[in-house]
């Protein structure tokens, strides 16, 4: 429906902005753009970095997309492989690895020691699922017996509960975190710099 995409847009096949100039439509993702600043509003530099991401849905695509685009070192896809997202997955990785220098790899969500043994070199950690999301706070994306590497940032896209189990668990051990708050924030806050060309006052 779009007469032109940005690369983020046409790499991840969804559009959440339209900008209209002079009748020509031009398709924009901004949701992992909004990831991408939330990260670094909460003060972390993870560019050059290993991301360990949760899920391949709408929101896993688009921070997956921006991240490599924005010169992530590696990232992991934790994914089922029953997951109905799994080709589009596969598709879009093969893309990303022709165009960017991100190394990418899909792993399977239900192999718990593989999750162990990326997040020991991972810099950070994403949770792009919905698991956890209210109504059901009590469900979590990692097993509850899980130990975080030291230093490794612990992040979530659901802000509702503003605290997820998987927050909690972060919070217990000592690591860095941030909800999905700020992603939402920053989001929008692209969407209207390219509708108006100015700065959201956030």
């Amino acid at each position: 429906l779009c007469d032109r995409l940005s690369p983020a847009a046409e790499i991840s096949g969804s559009v959440n902005t339209v900008l209209n100039e002079n009748g020509v439509l031009t398709g924009y993702t901004t949701d992992g753009i909004g990831y991408m600043k939330a990260c670094e509003d909460a003060g972390f530099d993870i560019i050059g970095k290993k991301m360990t991401l949760l899920g391949a849905g709408g929101a896993a695509t688009a921070i997956l997309v921006q991240a490599a685009l924005d010169g992530l070192k590696e990232i992991s896809v934790f994914v089922r492989p029953t997951s109905r997202f799994y080709d589009r997955l596969v598709h879009t990785v093969e893309e990303l690895t022709e165009i960017t220098s991100c190394r990418i790899r899909i792993c399977d969500f239900s192999d718990a020691d593989l999750l162990r043994k990326e997040l020991a070199d991972s810099a950070i950690l994403t949770n792009g699922t919905s698991v956890g999301m209210a109504p059901h706070e009590d469900n979590c994306p990692v097993p509850e017996n899980l130990t975080f590497p030291k230093d490794l940032i612990v992040s979530d896209i659901i802000y509702n509960p503003r605290e997820t189990k998987l927050i909690t668990m972060a919070k217990n051990q000592g690591n860095p975190f941030f909800n999905g708050s700020y992603m939402l924030l920053y989001q929008g806050a692209e969407a209207f710099r390219l509708w108006t060309g100015k700065e959201m006052p956030v």
